[in-house]
């Protein structure tokens, strides 16, 4: 399942770069069993916990305000090797889900036990972007980097699926006991198997000194790409169960509320392949032009999936069906176009910019996503799901446009 993380054969830290990306995707994947587990079991908790749209919103959320708290430490990246960070950030991970799992008991609970996993999170998934970035040659990081982002559908794909299973078989704390095991398995994996390396020097600066990055306008033009992305990726992913339980009600002959799970687990998955494409594509034709292509298009989708719960299924599903294949699409490209305009030494920056703007799009999304939902209907009304669809559409053809006014001139020139 893996095998799409391979890169090329050269590495810098003793290992083929072919072993270390695929060594970095198991890493990602065993944090990323808990990913969706909020998400897929929120249904449960509105209900066993009276939350509003907003709470809502918030528990998923909150991940992305810690996560922007935590990620400017990553800056040291540039000092310190990252797998120091990576240890600390599974620990994170299997405090956060298994307090989750002995002591939430309501909103507030659950909410300080989601921050630590967005510590976790914070300490993980870019972080070892900087962590390949160190052990891989040159040519090779925009390629690599791509393929460990894509996996990201596939190693928190099974989230969605886990939980549910999990919960229906053990009690939903059972969902959250498996990812702080398989977190502390991502440990030991990471203490044993990747060997230390100095991080690339250089040119001597202040660690928070971010002028390299505000003074490249490509950089920024992909960081504001990657916010809004995460934006739309953070705000469907945070609420889709609930969504998908919603539309299949509107159809009283189509009763499939037992398959959301499985169904929400293969439409993540089937992200990753046009990730993976996305990111190919960007390396030949322009990470701008794709990138902007492609969040444009999600973007359209997004404006009508939420409204077609009133209109007939065909339709719906064909709108779930193409807004999962492209809202993933440039997740890969918007990073490794990042990675291909950074300057050398400063990459630790970059990756601290790029995180930063994930993580405040992964706390803006579900926010927003439950904050319009409320204000236009709530979360029994069509017309309130359709505007808070919308409101991630917008958001990401926003980013499209910016990515590609500031990004154009430095897009790579076709093989």
């Amino acid at each position: 399942m893996l095998r799409g993380c391979y890169s090329s054969p050269e590495s810098a830290s003793g290992m083929s770069s072919n072993r270390l990306v695929l060594l970095m995707c198991a890493f990602l994947g065993l944090n990323l069993l808990g990913m969706h587990a909020t998400a897929t079991l929120l249904p449960r908790f509105i209900e066993m916990w009276q939350l509003t749209g907003v709470e809502a919103g918030w528990l998923n959320g909150i991940m992305g305000l810690t996560s922007t708290l935590a990620i400017p430490l990553l800056t040291f990246t540039d000092r310190i090797d990252a797998r120091r960070f990576m240890l600390w950030g599974t620990w994170a991970n299997v405090v956060g889900f298994l307090g989750f799992a002995l002591f939430a008991d309501g909103f507030w609970s659950a909410l300080a036990f989601r921050g630590i996993q967005g510590l976790g999170f914070a300490g993980t998934y870019m972080v070892g972007v900087k962590a390949i970035s160190d052990r891989i040659a040159d040519k090779d990081r925009p390629k690599a980097t791509s393929r460990y982002i894509s996996s990201f559908p596939i190693c928190a794909s099974a989230s969605v699926v886990i939980a549910a299973e999990l919960a229906g078989a053990f009690g939903w704390q059972a969902a959250y006991v498996l990812p702080a095991i398989s977190a502390f398995a991502a440990f030991l994996l990471v203490l044993f198997l990747l060997k230390p390396v100095e991080p690339e020097a250089g040119p001597p600066r202040s660690l928070f000194n971010i002028g390299p990055v505000v003074r490249n306008k490509p950089v920024l033009g992909f960081g504001f790409g990657a916010f809004m992305h995460a934006v739309e990726l953070l705000g469907v992913r945070s609420w889709s169960v609930a969504f998908y339980v919603f539309a299949a009600a509107q159809y009283d002959d189509f009763d499939v509320l037992w398959a959301i799970p499985l169904a929400t687990t293969l439409l993540i998955l089937m992200g990753s392949p046009t990730s993976f494409a996305g990111g190919d594509a960007g390396a030949k034709w322009g990470y701008a032009r794709v990138t902007a292509g492609l969040m444009i298009v999600s973007g359209v989708f997004s404006l009508f999936v939420g409204f077609a719960a009133a209109w007939p299924l065909w339709i719906l599903l064909v709108l779930i069906l193409g807004h999962n294949l492209f809202v993933l699409a440039d997740s890969g490209v918007v990073n490794a176009g990042a990675i291909a305009a950074a300057a050398p030494g400063s990459r630790g920056m970059l990756i601290m910019f790029i995180a930063l703007a994930n993580a405040a799009g992964g706390l803006v999304g579900p926010v927003l996503f439950g904050v319009v939902l409320d204000a236009t209907g709530g979360p029994q009304s069509i017309t309130g799901w359709g505007w808070a669809y919308a409101s991630l559409g917008f958001a990401v053809i926003s980013g499209g446009a910016v990515v590609w006014l500031l990004a154009r001139h430095a897009d790579r020139k076709p093989a």
